[in-house]
């Protein structure tokens, strides 16, 4: 044992010496700075957090600033960097009652690096701004926000890894009656919150009107804009569909007189409105797209099996009566119409539930950020009600039909005529189901087509017998009118299917392959335009037959790349997480480093989209982006 001691003794006194003798003669840059102790300082940067307000009550909005100083001889990579680089990035707390909006990252300077060329990186000192609002509902008391900040530090001669730093900010909320003070106003003079950011809506709807008063506190005026989204909504394209099964359902309705007419309308649209808020919510809390339970087939088929069995109940097939005990209980509570009222009006709220616009994203965003379910749910009753006014209307009016004189058979006309109208959407919404996909190819967008599904109907109503019910004539004239009934509901059909077909003429390129997409426009140095579709998205439908198919939208988009990203079925997690898609339709404008420079969700004509390339063109140009 001793003789392998003294062995070991001599190599490890001649390792010792070599270290000592020639250590100081090897290059640092040979040993990154990864944590070993040298002579340099470890921390490359040190950053402190501060806030604009000394102190913050319920409902008010303040910034918040991280001002980073960074050792001299160092710089971090800037937010946006090139890829490949490891971006200055600072992560958020998720603080109850607490909203923040975009951080606002400062402008880099441009660094020539040999090995990559040139980069975006910061220098000395940088400030990073973030803008913030605390909810009312907000508790009195102190809090600590705990953030994180990456960067990574980089030499002339070296880069280290990734770090992390803990930034705490100390954060009093007291209540409204105490008087509150601007602070560190030297500190966010520098920042500009008014920019547009990445991956964020750029939408002046959203920033100026809902999303603005729902994050300022602003309830009262938030339901207000809510209510009046709701009534814009409702003269969209998306509503279409439900404006013949509204004047179906109130037009043959027994009811006489104005004022219940108006009665079951309103029950109507309560039906409405109470499947949308629970619909909206759901999706909203789950981050599901709104809209996408119309591409269930499951309720899609059990949407027309309901619409078939009205249609052929106006026809005379059969008469749809609740048993008589129950009939006689509900008599007494304003009889069998209001509960059919209501009932179609559920069903007419899933119809409606790919409706979608502006004021309905700011709705959904803002329930999906706060989980905020109960004022989710009353803003969401609030924008379906607005939508609903026009169906109060239709409906009320509609009613007026039944209380005319029914001299003759007049009546029964256009108790047919609802039952067309009824089944013919019955097929319209069964078209997308693929089991039914022979009812969608044979569409065109045409004038022949049109005209000779026109004569269809032409010929269906003249042997339809629309003057007669099923109930009470021969078997003989039953043929006939099943016959002319089928020609009429078959040329109807033709006629709203084949107006939601694209027209032959220009149209664009579109790839289906978001990321591929990117890096090609990325080696091209492209502008990108990505369309987010559904089958069951009226506007988005719009859009590809009146907006992308126009011939100077088509000209202004050549050079582009142009990516169609269809959310029919399924949507992509990964897509409606990164680019926050709650409801259809989405169209975004994309800079070749993938950073979003405007953001549409509603129909908008080809006059307004060449407007939009315009605004998105001169950002690129005046270097805003």
């Amino acid at each position: 044992m001793q003789n392998k001691i003294k062995i070991k003794i001599p190599y490890l006194t001649i390792l010792t010496f070599l270290l000592i003798v020639f250590l100081p003669f090897i290059s640092p840059a040979q040993f990154p700075d990864f944590g070993l102790p040298d002579n340099e300082v470890v921390d490359k940067i040190s950053a402190e957090g501060f806030i604009s307000l000394d102190k913050v009550q319920p409902g008010s909005q303040f910034q918040i600033a991280i001002v980073v100083d960074i050792t001299k001889g160092w710089h971090i990579n800037a937010n946006p960097t090139r890829e490949g680089l490891f971006p200055t990035e600072l992560v958020l707390p998720n603080i109850p009652n607490l909203t923040f909006g975009e951080i606002v990252y400062p402008k880099g300077d441009t660094l020539d690096i040999a090995s990559i060329g040139t980069a975006s990186v910061y220098h000395d000192k940088i400030t990073i701004g973030i803008p913030a609002t605390l909810n009312n509902s907000a508790a009195i008391e102190p809090i600590t926000l705990n953030l994180e900040l990456g960067y990574q530090a980089c030499s002339e001669e070296q880069c280290l890894l990734p770090e992390k730093q803990n930034i705490s900010i100390s954060m009093d909320i007291v209540s409204t009656e105490e008087i509150i003070q601007r602070v560190n106003q030297e500190i966010f003079t520098g920042i500009e919150f008014g920019t547009v950011s990445v991956n964020k809506p750029t939408n002046n709807e959203n920033k100026g009107g809902i999303a603005g008063a729902l994050s300022g506190g602003k309830l009262w005026l938030a339901f207000l804009l809510v209510f009046a989204g709701g009534i814009v909504t409702s003269l969209t394209p998306c509503v279409y569909p439900l404006i013949p099964i509204t004047v179906s359902v109130f037009g043959a309705n027994e009811s006489t007189g104005v004022f219940k007419s108006f009665l079951l309308s309103l029950v109507y649209v309560f039906g409405i409105v109470l499947t949308y808020s629970i619909l909206g919510v759901a999706v909203a809390s789950t981050g599901a797209v709104f809209g996408q339970i119309m591409a269930n087939p499951w309720v899609i088929g059990f949407i027309s099996v309901i619409l078939f069995s009205l249609g052929l109940s106006m026809f005379g097939v059969f008469e749809i009566r609740l048993p008589s005990s129950v009939q006689n209980k509900l008599n007494t509570v304003g009889g069998t119409g209001f509960v059919g009222a209501f009932g179609m009006g559920t069903v007419a709220g899933v119809i409606a539930a790919p409706c979608t616009g502006p004021a309905l994203a700011a709705v959904l965003a803002y329930i999906a950020t706060t989980q905020s379910v109960l004022i989710g749910f009353w803003l969401m009753f609030t924008y379906a009600l607005g939508m609903g006014l026009l169906f109060i209307c239709i409906g009320t009016f509609s009613g007026l039909i039944s209380s005319l004189p029914r001299s003759g058979g007049w009546m029964y006309v256009l108790e047919n005529i609802f039952g067309i109208a009824i089944i013919t959407m019955a097929l319209y919404f069964l078209k997308d189901v693929e089991i039914f996909s022979g009812l969608k190819s044979f569409l065109q967008n045409s004038y022949p087509f049109f005209a000779f599904a026109g004569a269809l109907v032409l010929i269906g109503l003249w042997l339809g017998k629309l003057k007669e019910r099923y109930s009470g004539i021969s078997s003989k004239v039953r043929v006939q009118k099943t016959f002319g009934l089928a020609l009429a509901i078959l040329g109807a059909y033709m006629i709203l299917g084949g107006i939601q077909q694209p027209a032959a003429g220009p149209h664009l390129n579109w790839e289906y392959d978001e990321p591929a997409a990117l890096t090609n426009a990325k080696q091209e140095n492209k502008l990108v335009m990505l369309d987010f579709y559904a089958t069951w998205c009226g506007a988005c439908n719009e859009l590809d037959h009146k907006t992308f198919s126009n011939q100077e939208v088509v000209d202004r988009l050549k050079n582009y790349t142009t990516v169609k990203l269809d959310f029919s079925v399924e949507s992509d997690k990964v897509l409606t997480e990164k680019y926050k898609i709650r409801g259809l339709p989405v169209v975004l404008f994309l800079n070749s480093s993938g950073e979003v420079l405007e953001r549409i969700e509603k129909f908008v004509n080809p006059e307004e989209m060449l407007k939009i390339i315009d605004e998105v063109e001169n950002k690129v140009i005046n270097g805003t982006q």
